[in-house]
């Protein structure tokens, strides 16, 4: 049996599973732009909670908590 001399090393940088879905929340960015007014929120704020949590699994409003948890994909995706 060979045994593979792999060393890991801690990190205190973020780290995600849910990389995958960064494409998903680019996409969404792109497609709808923000409105016209400085106040206003841009609508992919809204639809890339729920169309996330449907890419994940999710069933419920409950299980977008997940992604509000994941601090690194929130950093990523603003």
């Amino acid at each position: 049996m060979n045994i593979l001399n792999y060393k890991l090393s801690s990190t205190n940088e973020l780290l995600t599973a849910r990389i995958g879905l960064l494409a998903t929340a680019h996409t969404i960015d792109q497609h709808f732009p923000a409105l016209g007014s400085n106040c206003a929120l841009k609508a992919s704020t809204f639809i890339n909670t729920l169309i996330l949590s449907q890419h994940e699994g999710a069933q419920c409003l409950d299980d977008t908590t997940h992604i509000a948890k994941d601090k690194a994909l929130r950093l990523i995706t603003n």
